[in-house]
C-alpha cells in the first residue's frame, strides 16, 4: 500500500513540475526576399507589354511600391501594383517610346510578410527596340559647403535646354539617387546631349523646385562618362514680400522666409521697424503722414540673397488722445539673468516705437554703462563688472514714451555677474592671400556671435560652452554681401570656406593653435 502511494505521489509531482516548451524555431529571419524569376528578363529586347512581374522565394507585401518605383526614362502617369502571395505585378498606362531602353528600380517598395525585411535596389532593364543602350554616367555630388549630409541628393537628366527655368515643370528623362557619400550611377542611357541637374530633392518629388539647391551642366553622354557637381543655393529662392498692409497703427510686412538684414525707407526718411516674428515685421507712422506714401524695402534673406520691393501704403489715422493712455510693455531678450565679466550687454524689447527712454543702473562703482535706443529695442552695454557683482536695472514709470505719447509702468530687473570659469575662449588664425573676406563664428542656434573682415588673427572671449562653426565668405564682387548661385546666367555663388570640423568650446578652457588655410 505504501509503495502504491509513493508511486502515485511521484507521478503527481512530475506531472505538476513538467512545463510544455514550444520549439524555438531557429534564428530570426533577417534576409530580404529573393527574386526567383522576373518578366521580362533583364536585357530583353523588343518588349511591348505594359507591365512587369516578379516572383519571390517567400510571401511578400506591398510597401508603397507604386510611389517608390523609379523608372528611367520616366513614364507619365501612375502605377498599379498587384500582390498575390509571392508574386508582384506592376502595371502602367503610358505608352513606351520606341527603340528605348527602360530600367525599373525597386527602392524599398517590397518587403517579406513575416519580418518586414525590405527588398533594396533591385532593377529590371529591357528595350522596346533591338538593342540595349549601354551608356553610363558616373557622378559625385557634393552638398552645400558646410552643410550636413543630405540623404536626398539626386542626379536628373533632362533633354538639353538653354534655359534652366524650362525644366521647372518637367519630369527628367533619367533619375539617379546618390549614396551617402554622394556617388551616383545611371546606366542604360540613350546616347545624346542632356542638361544634367544635381539637386537636393528635399520634397522627394523627383523634380527640381526653385527653392532647392542645385548644380547644372550640359553633358554629352557617350559610352561611360564621369562628372562631378557642387550644389549651391540659388538666387531663385530669395525671400519674397507676401503682403504689406495697414493694421491698426502699423504697416505689417510678411516675408516668405527669414531675413538677416532689413531696411525700410520712404521719401521722408528711413523707418524704424519692429520684428514681430522670424517672417513678420511692422513699421509705425513715425513721420505723421496722412496721405498715401511709397516705401522701399531692401532685404537679405537667411542664405544671403538680397532683393528690393516697392509698395504704396497708407497709415490708418489714429486718435492720439485715446491712444496715449495705453502701456508700453518692456521685456529683456536675455534669457539668463547673468552677465559676463569685464563687458557684456543687456537687450530690452518694447511693443511700441519709443522716442525717449531713461534708465537707472544700480551697480558697484567699477561698473560703467552706455545706453543705445533703437526705437523698438534698447541696449545697455556694461563694462567693468567683476565676479559676484550685482547690477539692477530700473526704468521708472513714464521714463519711456512712444511716438503716440504712450508710457511704461515701473520696471526692475537684477542681473548677477557670472564666473569666468563658466565660459571658454578661442584663438584662431586665417592663412590666405585673398582680400575682401569676412569671418563668421556661429553657435548651434545658428546665431552669429562674432564677425571680422580681412583679419587674420582672431580672438573671441567668454563664449558659452557648445559647438561652433567657423566659416569665411569671399566677397569677390566687393558689394558687401554674399551672392548666391544664378543658374540662369550660370554665375557661381561667391566662395564660402568652412573649417574642417565643428569647434567645441568648453568651460574654463582656452582653445588655441587653430589654423584655417584657404
Amino acid at each position: 500500500m505504501i509503495r502504491i502511494l509513493i508511486l502515485l505521489f511521484s507521478c503527481l509531482l512530475f506531472t505538476q513540475c513538467a512545463n510544455i516548451v514550444p520549439p524555438t524555431g531557429g534564428p530570426r529571419d533577417t534576409e530580404a526576399p529573393k527574386i526567383i524569376s522576373a518578366y521580362p528578363k533583364n536585357g530583353q529586347t523588343n518588349y511591348k507589354e505594359n507591365f512587369i512581374t516578379m516572383t519571390f522565394d517567400e510571401a511578400i507585401v506591398d510597401n508603397q511600391l507604386s510611389s517608390k518605383i523609379l523608372v528611367s526614362p520616366t513614364i507619365e502617369g501612375y502605377y498599379t501594383v498587384k500582390i498575390k502571395k509571392n508574386t508582384a505585378k506592376v502595371i502602367w498606362r503610358d505608352t513606351l517610346k520606341e527603340n528605348t531602353t527602360y530600367s525599373f528600380n525597386i527602392i524599398d517598395g517590397i518587403k517579406d510578410n513575416t519580418e518586414g525585411n525590405l527588398l533594396k535596389n533591385y532593377s529590371i532593364t529591357f528595350s522596346t527596340g533591338n538593342d540595349i543602350d549601354s551608356n553610363t554616367v558616373n557622378s559625385i555630388i557634393k552638398n552645400i559647403p558646410g552643410a550636413a549630409l543630405n540623404p536626398n541628393l539626386k542626379l536628373l537628366l533632362f533633354e538639353k535646354t538653354d534655359s534652366i527655368t524650362n525644366i521647372l515643370s518637367k519630369k527628367p528623362e533619367y533619375i539617379g539617387i546618390a549614396t551617402d557619400s554622394g556617388k551616383v550611377e545611371i546606366g542604360y542611357i540613350k546616347e545624346k546631349e542632356y542638361t544634367a541637374v544635381a539637386v537636393a530633392d528635399n520634397n522627394k518629388n523627383n523634380k527640381w523646385d526653385k527653392n532647392e539647391p542645385l548644380s547644372v551642366k550640359n553633358i554629352i553622354v557617350k559610352d561611360k562618362i564621369t562628372e562631378s557637381f557642387q550644389i549651391q543655393e540659388t538666387i531663385l529662392d530669395t525671400a519674397k514680400v507676401l503682403s504689406a498692409n495697414s493694421v491698426n497703427k502699423t504697416i505689417n510686412i510678411f516675408f516668405s522666409k527669414g531675413l538677416q538684414y532689413l531696411k525700410i525707407k520712404g521719401e521722408e526718411g528711413e523707418y524704424i521697424y519692429t520684428k514681430l516674428s522670424s517672417r513678420k515685421y511692422s513699421i509705425e507712422n513715425q513721420y505723421n503722414l496722412t496721405d498715401t506714401t511709397k516705401i522701399q524695402i531692401e532685404y537679405i534673406d537667411s542664405v544671403g540673397i538680397k532683393s528690393e520691393y516697392v509698395k504704396k501704403v497708407k497709415f490708418k489715422q489714429i486718435d492720439l488722445q485715446k491712444d496715449k493712455d495705453s502701456i508700453i510693455n518692456i521685456s529683456t531678450i536675455n534669457k539668463k539673468k547673468s552677465l559676463k565679466q569685464v563687458i557684456d550687454s543687456i537687450q530690452f524689447s518694447t511693443d511700441k516705437l519709443i522716442t525717449k527712454i531713461d534708465v537707472e543702473v544700480i551697480a558697484p562703482k567699477n561698473v560703467t554703462y552706455t545706453l543705445t535706443n533703437n526705437y523698438n529695442n534698447f541696449v545697455l552695454v556694461l563694462k567693468g563688472q567683476k565676479e559676484k557683482d550685482t547690477v539692477e536695472v530700473v526704468i521708472p514709470r513714464e521714463s519711456a514714451t512712444s511716438i503716440y505719447g504712450e508710457y511704461n509702468r515701473n520696471y526692475k530687473e537684477k542681473f548677477g555677474t557670472d564666473n569666468e570659469k563658466n565660459y571658454g575662449n578661442i584663438q584662431f588664425e586665417l592663412k590666405t592671400n585673398q582680400t575682401g573676406f569676412t569671418t563668421y563664428f556661429k553657435n548651434s542656434k545658428d546665431e552669429i556671435v562674432y564677425t571680422s573682415t580681412d583679419k587674420h588673427k582672431n580672438q573671441i572671449k567668454n563664449l558659452e560652452p557648445g559647438e561652433y562653426i567657423l566659416f569665411v565668405h569671399i566677397d569677390t564682387n566687393k558689394d558687401g554681401y554674399w551672392n548666391a548661385y544664378d543658374p540662369i546666367s550660370n554665375t557661381p555663388a561667391e566662395p564660402i570656406y568652412y573649417f574642417k570640423e565643428k569647434l567645441v568650446i568648453r568651460a574654463n578652457w582656452d582653445l588655441e593653435d587653430i589654423q584655417m588655410i584657404f
